[in-house]
């Protein structure tokens, strides 16, 4: 039987033969799917805010071997990631994989927490990139206004009117979004090397080889106050490493939108991962290099990488540098909102979130769920408000998106090499025999991370800003999908609903006539 027969016209394309019955516009290339990717990962926004913690924890050996530590494991992460989604591209991503690899028995059960810890990464990334931005912004107007005095409040407030105009920017459409997308990767890639030249070439001294790869500080406390381990406080340092390894899921979320999404989407997700490798790696080797001053930079007012631009660019120069990060937080806020948003509409339109025929609505012109960027961006503000009273908020965040985005990472890799192993069919991307085994170092270093950072980030624990907020995150989440999932969802709740069943049912199929989709009446 010809695929006309089945119901597939013959001219039904590659693209929506795989995804069938999703309903967002194809409007973005290869290479746009894979600025969002690298713009949701946006190293920069990643390594330099939180450059100062890991020459607390740390210091030049974390910042270094950390970065490829963490970068060597995230690749495995990457891998079984790309193998699925060429299977499965589509909007609601790990998601949706989650629920074809767990089957009948346990898709649902899996689809529900899965939903829920990648919803949960996604806002607090977006939420910890945007305040990281912000607060270069305070750290900017302080350095040519030395009477103005940074606080979390006023963090707080440039972190709200960036989410604000990051909204507008997605309510515009495809057309701002593949702009922000093009600029963003200009931003990432030219941004990074004007930073990695201008701190190493304007240096008034730069470090020694042997500083940059042995040199270890630990500024916690953890070895002094409890006799710690070094290298406890050298992992609770891949913090640092592993946020700026975060995102890239972005490229299955988008793939729905994307051309030859089957092809493009596992491209975009270890694109961006050995592109983030190679950005974070020169910056890491900069700064640590850049370093004047090692006491001095770390208390800085300014903040410890903002003291490096200053102090090897010069006030004008520093401030360039500094407003580069600020830019590439805005685009990061910018392209988590659209893949939050995408994976937000696939959880709805299978009735996960609360009034969901209300969120499943695309905008007639656009053909985006705009309802759902706003919520996006409400959630994401409201997620930014302990830094009204923290300085601690940052990193605790950071905490919150990794253990979100890894365990979203990891469930439907695990499942794709337990229970989901017999019936999955590899694609254009597979990993063949190897499978397997990657699968199982990519959960094993889950959930290794998992509990590293849960764990306090010093010692001892005496106020709020050093208390480690993503316990309590964690742990409410768990709590929430647990009752939740015991309580109600398991009787209603089923996983991804394929939209083309439905439309089978109705009598209606899709129709491929070479320029726009129409639809054709079989009854």
């Amino acid at each position: 039987m010809d695929n006309s027969e089945k119901g597939h016209p013959a001219d039904f394309n590659e693209d929506e033969a795989r995804l069938a019955g999703q309903n967002m516009k194809r409007q973005f290339t290869g290479l746009q799917n894979f600025g969002f990717t690298l713009t949701n990962a946006s190293v920069l926004i990643g390594i330099v805010p939180l450059f100062g913690f890991g020459m607390i924890t740390g210091g030049p050996v974390v910042a270094v071997w950390g970065w490829l530590l963490v970068a060597f494991f995230v690749m495995f992460i990457g891998l079984g990631m790309a193998e699925i989604c060429s299977t499965f591209p589509t909007a609601g991503g790990l998601y949706f994989w989650t629920a074809k690899l767990g089957g009948p028995k346990w898709g649902p059960m899996f689809s529900w927490y899965e939903a829920w810890f990648n919803i949960l990464g996604q806002v607090a990334g977006c939420s910890g990139s945007v305040l990281a931005a912000a607060t270069f912004m305070n750290t900017l107007i302080a350095v040519w206004q030395p009477e103005y005095e940074p606080s979390g409040k006023k963090n707080f407030y440039i972190m709200a009117a960036l989410m604000i105009l990051a909204g507008i920017i997605n309510t515009a459409g495809g057309r701002a979004l593949k702009v922000a997308s093009l600029v963003s990767v200009g931003v990432h890639i030219f941004g990074t090397i004007a930073i990695i030249v201008v701190v190493l070439v304007g240096a008034p001294q730069l470090q020694s080889p042997k500083f940059v790869f042995t040199e270890f500080r630990d500024l916690t406390g953890y070895t002094t106050s409890s006799n710690a381990s070094p290298v406890f406080v050298f992992l609770l340092g891949l913090l640092q490493s592993q946020w700026s390894m975060l995102g890239y899921d972005a490229s299955a979320h988008m793939s729905e939108e994307t051309h030859k999404s089957y092809v493009n989407g596992p491209r975009g997700i270890l694109m961006s991962i050995l592109a983030s490798f190679l950005i974070g790696l020169g910056l890491a080797l900069a700064l640590s290099f850049g370093i004047q001053d090692y006491d001095n930079t770390v208390a800085s007012a300014f903040g410890a990488a903002p003291q490096i631009f200053l102090d090897c660019a010069g006030k004008t120069g520093g401030s360039i540098l500094i407003f580069l990060i600020v830019f590439a937080g805005f685009l990061c806020g910018v392209a988590t909102v659209a893949s939050n948003s995408r994976m937000l509409y696939a959880f709805s339109r299978d009735g996960g979130l609360p009034f969901s025929p209300f969120w499943t609505v695309l905008n007639k012109r656009t053909q985006m769920p705009l309802r759902l960027v706003w919520l996006s961006v409400v959630v994401v503000i409201i997620l930014a408000l302990p830094s009204l009273g923290s300085t601690a908020t940052l990193s605790a965040i950071s905490g919150i998106s990794i253990i979100g985005f890894t365990t979203s990472y990891a469930i439907p890799i695990l499942l794709r090499i337990t229970v989901g192993s017999s019936t999955f069919v590899q694609r254009e991307f597979n990993l063949g025999r190897y499978s397997k085994p990657i699968g199982w170092v990519a959960v094993i270093w889950t959930a290794f991370i998992f509990v590293i950072f849960n764990l306090p980030q010093s010692w001892p624990v005496s106020n709020v800003d050093t208390f480690n907020f993503t316990p309590a995150a964690v742990g409410f989440l768990l709590v929430f999908t647990t009752l939740s999932w015991s309580f109600s969802a398991r009787k209603w709740f089923k996983g991804p609903i394929s939209e083309i069943a439905l439309q089978e049912l109705d009598g209606i199929i899709p129709v491929h006539d070479g320029k726009e989709e129409v639809f054709e009446e079989t009854k």
